[in-house]
C-alpha cells in the first residue's frame, strides 16, 4: 500500500511540475523580422523562432527562454529588443512543447531535450551566413541550463551568456517540489515515471557534469545570479561556477544584488547590456 501511495503522489508530482506553460501572449518583435521554423538537431519535430536581423558584421545570439516560458513573453522581448539595439541578430526560440513549436509529448523535460532545439538553431544560423565563432547563446533559467548542455555537446559553441541557471535537475527539481507542496521524497519517483511515460531523462540535465566537455570544447561562460533568487536558490551560481573553474573551463561570475528570479536584466539593465556586449565582442568574431 505504501509502495503504490508512493507511486501515486510522485505521478501527480512529476504530471504538475513537468507540464509546459499557458498559452502565450501574442508580443511581437519590433521592427522587422522572421518568424521561421527549423528541425531540432536529430529529432523529428520543427522549432519555431523570430529571426530578427542585426548589424551587418555583429554576431547572433540565440536566446532561450526559461521554464514554461516562450519567445513571447514579454521579459524576454524586452531582452531580446536590448540586445538586438546593441547590433546583434537574435533568433529568440520557443523550445519544443511550448509557444509555437511542436508539441512533441507535452512535457519539460529541464533541458535533457531542449538542447536539441539550440543546437538546432545553431545549425539554422549556419544556413543564414553566420559562421560558429559569430554565434553565442544567451540563457535564462532553465533556458540557460539548456544552452550548458547544448554547448557541451558542440564544440564550436564560444560563449554562453548563463543568467539564473541551475547545477542539477534533479536537485533543483527536489528543491521546487516542497514550493509546490511536495515532499522532495517524491522526486526519484517522479523522474522514473517521465522516463517511463515519455523517455525525458530529466536525471541526466546535469549541466555541473558538463564541465570537463565544456572545457574540452573551450567555451567561454558568463555565470549572472541574484543574489536573493527565491526560485533557483543562490548557491547554484557558486556551485557551477567553482566546478567550471576546477575543470579548466575559463568562466566569470557576476552576482547581482536582486531578489527576483531571472530578475538582473530588469534590476541594472544598462550594467547587463553593457556586460553582455563586453562579453561576447570579446568571445566572438565581430567584423
Amino acid at each position: 500500500m505504501a509502495m503504490l501511495l508512493y507511486s501515486v503522489v510522485s505521478w501527480i508530482g512529476y504530471d504538475k511540475l513537468s507540464l509546459t506553460g499557458d498559452l502565450y501572449a501574442p508580443t511581437t518583435p519590433e521592427g522587422q523580422y522572421e518568424d521561421v521554423s527549423f528541425p531540432s538537431r536529430g529529432q523529428n519535430y520543427q522549432v519555431k523562432a523570430f529571426f530578427e536581423a542585426g548589424k551587418e558584421g555583429m554576431p547572433a545570439l540565440i536566446v532561450v527562454h526559461g521554464y514554461r516560458g516562450t519567445r513571447y513573453d514579454q521579459h524576454n522581448r524586452d531582452k531580446a529588443t536590448a540586445f538586438r539595439r546593441l547590433g546583434y541578430t537574435i533568433l529568440a526560440v520557443d523550445l519544443s512543447d511550448n509557444g509555437g513549436s511542436t508539441i512533441d509529448n507535452g512535457r519539460i523535460s529541464m533541458g535533457y531535450s531542449e538542447r536539441w532545439d539550440v543546437l538546432g538553431g545553431f545549425d539554422y544560423l549556419l544556413t543564414r551566413g553566420f559562421t560558429a565563432d559569430e554565434i553565442g547563446l544567451v540563457g535564462e533559467s532553465m533556458g540557460a541550463a539548456t544552452s550548458l548542455l547544448a554547448a557541451a555537446l558542440e564544440p564550436h559553441i564560444r560563449a554562453v551568456w548563463e543568467d539564473s541557471g541551475y547545477t542539477s535537475a534533479p536537485v533543483v527539481v527536489g528543491e521546487q517540489a516542497g514550493r509546490n507542496g511536495f515532499p522532495a521524497i517524491i522526486v526519484p519517483g517522479g523522474l522514473i515515471i517521465g522516463r517511463l511515460r515519455v523517455g525525458d531523462r530529466i536525471d541526466e540535465a546535469v549541466p555541473i557534469d558538463a564541465a570537463a566537455m565544456l572545457a574540452a570544447n573551450k567555451t567561454t561562460i558568463q555565470i549572472v545570479h541574484c543574489e536573493q533568487d527565491e526560485t533557483v536558490a543562490p548557491h547554484h551560481a557558486p556551485d557551477l561556477f567553482q566546478a567550471y573553474q576546477q575543470a579548466g573551463v575559463k568562466v566569470d561570475f557576476w552576482l547581482v544584488g536582486c531578489h527576483k528570479h531571472a530578475g538582473a536584466f530588469d534590476f541594472a539593465r544598462e550594467d547587463y547590456t553593457r556586460r553582455l556586449d563586453a562579453f561576447f565582442r570579446g568571445n566572438l568574431t565581430v567584423n
